[in-house]
This record gives structure tokens, C-alpha cells and sequence, in this order.
């Protein structure tokens, strides 16, 4: 190969501290996926069997990946399309740098909508909207269930030209004012305090739902695998959360590895990253089984989970207004720790690429996406009509990042640390210099080369609809 074995070093700001680096790194990988899509994927496959290969997943190709991804950043100190550009210069790889970037901006386009949700039922459930709505509701409609009004109302809010544009506007405004605060005083610092007030929350529901009275049922139906339920689409729907919840083939990990110190051991990093990150999903499952088994609802519930069924929920919970209020903290803390990893790829990609201020990065970024989150927002009401092959533009953002372009960019990734990357570049970041053993370059090396790429090219084609 051309590439030389060390890469000349460049003037970058890190973050301040390991703890720091770790909590932003979970932050990027723990969000809506953890706590609404895990527990309702779980629920459709067949609980423990399913937790069980979500696990085998991020330990055998979830972490691998991680550890390339923030070889990549950590190694080059740059942004996602300016770490390829340095790391095989004069070749076409730092188009999957670009492509990186437009996939954390088309996924904030719908996922923004989604965050706005979270805020709108927050103040729901401070306010005890969803006691008040139920009890209209029945006086309209007598013969309407709790979960019926809810659904209703849902479906009326989602739909709305109005209130979920305010909401989404609003947490852009958030993201705007930590992401101003730089690295260090801004996504760090968020970071360090909204990640243990997410660990706190999920354990105090975990308290409240075990002591429910169905409790021991949900546990079962959470880590009593019955392995006769499982098909090859359980696999590829574990494989595919899993690089879902860790955002990998997004460009956010890249983009937080450059802003790792060199003396940060990405191997440990890694590893810390997958297991808090699983551990925010298997602690969403044992706040949520409990509750579906205990009132009575099924735990396939399906997306409307968090804002249909769990509501309805806690309507029957004793207690229920304070949990309430808790669990919708959590997710929309959960949101806005992820949404401000995936802005900050494109902000940093202008900021360097187009040699501009950090500040200008940022209004672009969030004007952009700002644009984009309304048309995914009217789509789902007043611009349901304007569809491509039957899907709404909120459809499209989500089907062509999750089904397409991340697979693509996961694969590309791996390969590219695997095959074009000098392995002595991958000796050094991962021994940082000879400080380390390395012990697991080789393993790591032939996961990136073979084993992840099949896996990856699997989903791909399951997405496809070409197997599966």
C-alpha cells in the first residue's frame, strides 16, 4: 500500500476528560432506539431469544465496528469526510465520508418530528393531559376505551400542521444552544449530566415495575428465552437493532472519535459504549414487560408503545402521574443526547470542509434540518398525499438511511479498516503506540474483513426484500 504507518498530527480539541469522552459516546448511541424501539422489536420477536441474539450482535459486530469507527476519527482528528480524505488520499473514499454526513441529516429530519413528540407528552404528563383527556373523551364517546381516546388524540396531534412544528422547533433550539457550547463546555459537559439522570430515571422505573403485580411474568417473557420462536428474521431484525442503537455506519462515532485524546484506549472505549448502551435497552425492557403484563396488554404492542399504550398505562398505575412524568423525561433526554451526536457531524463537516465558524455551522445545520423536519412532519397530515412508490417523505428519510445507507455505510467502513487501512495505522490506534497489548487486532481485523461485511450485506438485502 501507499499509506504510510503514522499520520501527521494535527491541532484538534478533545474532550476533557475519559469519563467525559464515554458519557458523549453513550450519549450518541443511547436514544428513542434504546426505549421505544427496542422493547416493541423484543415484544414481536419473542423476548428473551431475541435479547439473547441483540447481545451476540453488539459483542461480535456491534463493538468490532465501533472500535473502526473511532479508529477512523481518533486517527485522523477530523471530521467524517476530512478523516477518509486524510486517511487514503487521492481515492473516492471520502464520498463515504459525505455520504456519512447526509445520513445524520436526512435521520434528524424525521427523528427531530419524533423528539418534538417526546416534548409535547411531557408536558402532558406534568400537566395530567392524559387523566383530562380520557375523561372528555369518554364523555364525547362512552363506548371509547382509555387506549382508544389516546389513539385518537395521537393521531390527531401527529397529524397536526401546527403544535408538533412548535415542539420540534423548539428542541432544534435546544441542540442549538449545547452544540454553541463547543466540545468541551457544551456536548461534554450536557453529557455528563444528562447521561446519569437517564441511568437514574431507568432505574427508578425498574423499581416501580417490578413491584407491579405482573411483574414476575414480565420478567419471564424478558429472560426466559423460548428458542422454538426463533427464525432467520429474528436474527436479522436483532442485527439490525443493534446497529441501530449503536448509530453505527451514521458518521456520529467517527465524528466523536476525533475528538478523542491519544492516550484514549478504543478498545475499552468501545466496550463501555456497547455495554451501557445494551444495558439502557435490557433496563427498558424491565420497566416496560412488567407494565404490559400487569394491565393486561401485550408486549408486541407495536411503535405506539410509548405514546398510545404506555400512557394508558399509567392511567392505571397507582402512582401513575409521577411515572408518568419520569418516563417521558427520560426519552426526551434520550433524544436529545442522540440528536445532538448526529448534528454535530454535519456542523463539524462545515465548520472544517467549508472553513467556516462554528457558529455559521450550526445555523446551517439547524435551518437545514429545520426545513427538512417540517416536510416530515406534514407529511403525516397535510402532505400525506405527496407520496414516492407509496411512502410519506417522513417514510422515505426513514427507509432510505435505515435500509439503505447505513447498512452501505457499516459495510464500507468495515472494509475499509479491514482492507485499506495499513494495518500498522490499526496496530498503533489500538495499542496507542505500543502502550497496549493489542491482543485483539488480529480477531478485530478478520470481523472487519469477512465476518461483518456478510452480516452486514445480509441485512442489506433483507431490507431490500430481496431474502427474508
Amino acid at each position: 500500500m501507499s499509506q504510510h504507518s503514522s499520520i501527521p498530527p494535527t491541532s484538534r480539541v478533545t474532550f476533557g476528560s475519559k469519563l467525559g469522552a464515554i458519557a458523549a459516546a453513550v450519549g450518541s448511541a443511547v436514544g428513542l432506539g434504546n426505549i421505544w424501539r427496542f422493547p416493541f422489536l423484543a415484544g414481536e420477536n419473542g423476548g428473551a431469544a431475541f435479547l439473547l441474539i441483540y447481545l451476540a450482535s453488539v459483542l461480535l459486530l456491534g463493538i468490532p465496528l465501533v472500535i473502526a469507527e473511532f479508529l477512523i476519527g481518533r486517527t485522523a482528528h477530523r471530521n467524517i469526510a476530512g478523516s477518509f480524505k486524510l486517511l487514503a488520499p487521492g481515492t473516492k473514499w471520502y464520498w463515504l465520508g459525505a455520504m456519512g454526513t447526509l445520513v445524520a441529516v436526512i435521520i434528524l429530519g424525521y427523528y427531530l418530528v419524533i423528539a418534538g413528540w417526546t416534548l409535547e407528552y411531557l408536558t402532558l404528563a406534568v400537566g395530567d393531559g392524559f387523566s383530562r383527556m380520557v375523561s372528555v373523551g369518554h364523555e364525547l364517546s362512552p363506548d371509547m376505551s382509555g387506549a382508544e381516546i389516546l389513539a385518537t388524540e395521537f393521531q390527531a396531534f401527529s397529524t397536526s400542521p401546527i403544535a408538533p412544528l412548535g415542539w420540534m422547533t423548539l428542541f432544534i433550539a435546544l441542540n442549538a444552544i449545547i452544540l454553541l457550547g463547543g466540545v468541551k463546555k457544551g456536548i461534554e459537559r450536557a453529557s455528563r449530566i444528562m447521561m446519569p439522570m437517564l441511568f437514574v430515571l431507568m432505574l427508578v422505573l425498574c423499581v416501580n415495575s417490578l413491584s407491579l403485580s405482573g411483574a414476575q411474568e414480565g420478567m419471564e417473557f424478558m429472560f426466559r428465552p423460548d428458542f422454538s420462536k426463533v427464525t432467520g428474521h429474528t436474527w436479522l431484525m436483532a442485527m439490525g437493532q443493534a446497529f441501530f442503537s449503536l448509530s453505527i455506519g451514521l458518521g456520529c462515532l467517527i465524528t466523536y472519535g476525533s475528538y478523542l485524546g491519544d492516550n484514549t484506549k478504543l478498545g475499552k472505549t468501545a466496550l463501555s459504549v456497547g455495554l451501557l448502551d445494551s444495558s439502557v435497552a435490557i433496563l427498558a425492557g424491565i420497566v416496560i414487560f412488567p407494565a404490559c403484563f400487569s394491565f393486561g396488554i401485550r408486549p408486541e404492542a407495536g411503535p405506539g408503545l410509548v405514546f398510545i399504550t404506555l400512557p394508558n398505562v399509567f392511567l392505571q398505575m397507582s402512582g401513575g402521574y409521577i411515572w408518568s412524568v419520569i418516563f417521558f423525561v427520560l426519552i426526551a433526554l434520550a433524544a436529545l443526547t442522540s440528536t445532538i451526536s448526529m448534528y454535530e457531524v454535519p456542523v463539524s463537516y462545515l465548520q472544517e470542509e467549508f472553513k467556516i465558524s462554528r457558529r455559521r455551522a450550526i445555523v446551517y445545520s439547524c435551518l437545514f434540518t429545520w426545513c427538512l423536519a417540517i416536510a416530515c412532519s406534514l407529511s403525516l397530515g397535510d402532505w400525506s398525499e405527496y407520496t414516492l412508490f407509496g411512502c410519506t417523505i417522513f417514510d422515505i428519510c426513514d427507509i432510505i438511511t435505515a435500509n439503505y445507507m447505513m447498512p452501505i455505510g457499516a459495510m464500507l467502513i468495515s472494509l475499509f479498516v479491514g482492507w485499506r487501512l495499513d494495518k500498522a495505522i490499526v496496530r498503533n490506534a489500538i495499542t496507542n503506540r505500543a502502550n497496549d497489548s493489542g491482543w485483539y487486532v488480529r480477531p478485530l481485523i478478520f470481523i472487519l474483513r469477512y465476518f461483518a461485511p456478510l452480516c452486514i450485506l445480509i441485512i442489506f438485502l433483507t431490507g431490500l426484500g430481496i431474502i427474508g
